[in-house]
């Protein structure tokens, strides 16, 4: 993985796989989906030694941004997502928290648009576009590093529900067979929002 470092951090009664993603060079990194634990999140990050400046959502149901109000409290940091996943972080019911009895809202600072290039903690990445689990789930593709966050998208030998609010197995189905396995180099390793990873070549003999 060259100048990063990962960890998966199960969080969440629905085992979601949180990372935290490190910059070695510069001990910067990000949060990728801090779905409640945010004491268990905030002791990693220490034993990391990383300084967190940003977190990432690849989309916005409750087990997925549990931890995230504290989280931006607690380090100040940003927090991105989808713009078409506005809506759902901002309905209790829509993002799910109220399933939960745990009902909740979070805010973005940034939106991001499907092809949108960031850079956090000096890391390069894509933001890909990818409905069909939430009208705005989305991808992470860090470029250099041949790694893919695919949230609730992609699984190893499978893909996320679409019987939520806003769900579509038609787009799921052509945001995976389109965005993701035609475009994506084999090698491409996947982390995904749950069980675990897999890479796109592996991922396509399921579709």
């Amino acid at each position: 993985m060259g100048k990063i470092e990962i960890r998966n951090l199960l969080v969440s009664e629905c085992y979601t796989n949180c990372y935290l993603c490190k910059n070695k060079e510069t001990g910067e990194g990000f949060i990728v989906d801090p779905g409640e634990n945010e004491l268990k999140i905030s002791v990693n990050i220490s034993k990391m030694e990383m300084k967190p400046v940003a977190i990432i959502l690849t989309h916005g149901h409750y087990d997925h941004i549990g931890a995230v109000n504290a989280l931006k409290e607690r380090y100040g940091i940003k927090v991105y997502v989808s713009e078409a996943e506005k809506e759902l972080i901002g309905d209790k019911k829509m993002n799910l928290s109220s399933y939960f009895d745990s009902p909740m809202t979070i805010e973005a600072d940034e939106f991001l648009k499907d092809g949108q290039k960031i850079t956090l903690a000096g890391i390069n990445m894509t933001f890909i576009a990818t409905p069909g689990h939430t009208p705005g789930s989305g991808c992470y593709y860090l470029e250099d590093n041949e790694i893919l966050f695919s949230g609730d998208t992609l699984f190893h030998g499978s893909r996320g529900r679409t019987d939520f609010p806003g769900g579509s197995e038609s787009e799921i189905m052509k945001s995976i067979r389109e965005k993701l396995l035609k475009k994506l180099p084999d090698e491409t390793a996947v982390l995904p929002g749950h069980n675990d990873s897999t890479t796109i070549g592996t991922e396509k003999v399921y579709y």
